[in-house]
């Protein structure tokens, strides 16, 4: 019976680390887009994309991800798919740079939007090129 209280402990952390981890509380989030004149050229647009928060809160910014749009005659010409480096910290900003292929002068961004392949978890598929047979390295 004196190994109970360290199952009960054990099964709580494993719960605890299966549980999902909350929503990210958008309405203290604010996400905002600009061009980033500095680094735009002929033929493609940077922009700034900067996540401000207005809240009490701490949150890892590859956790907060974001969908950028370029519209060109009101619609959307081209979108990509982000987020930030770092931690986000009560009345912090974080920035990152994305590209369009293109020049725009319009944009947009929102939370959330992220790719099916989004690389996260991604792993090589194929075999690995190996050197041809009878090839030594000297040393």
């Amino acid at each position: 019976m004196r190994y109970v209280p360290f199952i009960r402990f054990a099964l709580g952390i494993c719960l605890a680390a299966a549980t999902p981890t909350s929503e990210l509380p958008w309405p203290e989030l604010i996400l905002s887009i600009e061009e980033d004149r500095g680094f735009s050229g002929d033929h493609a647009t940077l922009c700034l994309v900067r996540v401000v928060n207005g809240g009490r809160g701490t949150w890892p910014g590859r956790k907060i991800r974001f969908e950028a749009r370029a519209i060109r005659d009101g619609r959307v010409a081209d979108r990509q798919f982000g987020s930030f480096g770092l931690t986000l910290g009560p009345h912090e900003t974080l920035e990152t740079r994305i590209g369009f292929i293109g020049r725009f002068d319009r944009f947009e961004v929102s939370p959330g939007g992220s790719r099916p392949d989004d690389g996260s978890g991604r792993r090589r598929k194929g075999k690995r090129k190996s050197k041809p047979h009878g090839t030594r390295v000297r040393e």
